[in-house]
């Protein structure tokens, strides 16, 4: 999903998901099973779609043919006592053209309750591969919120389900690459259904062998509610294997504990594990 959307509040929808501004189901590279499994997390208004988390604007890539991924990251969120969201999104693609994607988060206790979660499921497939310059591609999912610590192993209904388009343009050797999404979610809780876009980019900053350095930025949202915008930097250690990054976000013009947010997290990647 777009790296990124998990969370059911509005407005942000990545809490898988909570709400936009890094709450909320939708938002990466947020590889989209991400949006949002970033970012739609789903909590797009945050994967989950899934981008390369913890972004919320997919991309037009997929795992490895015959491989397996996992991403993983922290997110607290400003001011103090915010709170801290934890994340894990593996995905396989066992066809070369399905990436298949099914991730848990665990979310801060509210108000004296328990802490509370969601589980996610998304597949992806491209039409065209970003290797030609132009990639674009389609993902669907659907999100269903854990209970609390006295029973976090009963999930509950389904309580969204979202689809969207990711299309991915790149230049000088994906030197430069312009991210777009848009698509709907469809929140069962509110029976609302819901417009999702997002834009953002990816820079190359540094490359020497199998390490390279690239900035990130995006700014996504809804219909509904204030947009958001995050970046950071994304390094990685062994080139599509080991991957490392660092956010910050906020959501525009909010003034609710979800208006800004770090993040830090890991993404391995191993090849042929399927085949």
């Amino acid at each position: 999903m777009p790296r990124g959307s998990m969370n059911d509040k509005q407005p942000p929808e990545r809490s898988a998901v909570r709400s936009l501004p890094g709450r909320d189901p939708l938002a990466s590279r947020s590889r989209g099973v991400v949006c949002a499994l970033v970012a739609l997390s789903l909590g797009l208004p945050s994967p989950a779609l899934q981008a390369a988390r913890p972004y919320f604007t997919d991309d037009a890539r997929l795992t490895p043919a015959g491989g397996c991924q996992v991403e993983s990251w922290v997110q607290h969120h400003a001011p103090r006592g915010g709170g801290t969201e934890f994340w894990a999104l593996p995905a396989c693609n066992p066809t070369g053209n399905l990436e298949i994607t099914a991730g848990v988060n665990r979310l801060p206790a509210e108000g004296g309750a328990p802490w509370s979660g969601n589980a996610l499921v998304q597949v992806k497939t491209l039409l065209r591969s970003l290797d030609t310059g132009i990639g674009t591609g389609f993902a669907a999912g659907a999100t269903g919120r854990t209970r609390g610590a006295s029973d976090a192993a009963a999930p509950s209904a389904l309580t969204s389900a979202y689809a969207y388009n990711v299309t991915s343009v790149s230049f000088a050797d994906e030197a430069f690459v312009l991210l777009t999404l848009a698509g709907i979610k469809r929140d069962r809780e509110s029976q609302r259904t819901i417009a999702l876009w997002g834009v953002g980019s990816e820079t190359r900053l540094y490359r020497r062998g199998d390490q390279e350095l690239l900035l990130a930025a995006e700014a996504y949202g809804s219909d509904r509610g204030s947009p958001s915008w995050q970046g950071g930097f994304r390094f990685w250690v062994v080139k599509e294997k080991v991957q490392v990054d660092a956010v910050v976000g906020r959501q525009i013009g909010s003034i609710d504990i979800d208006r800004s947010w770090w993040s830090i997290g890991v993404r391995l990647i191993g090849d042929g594990l399927l085949r």
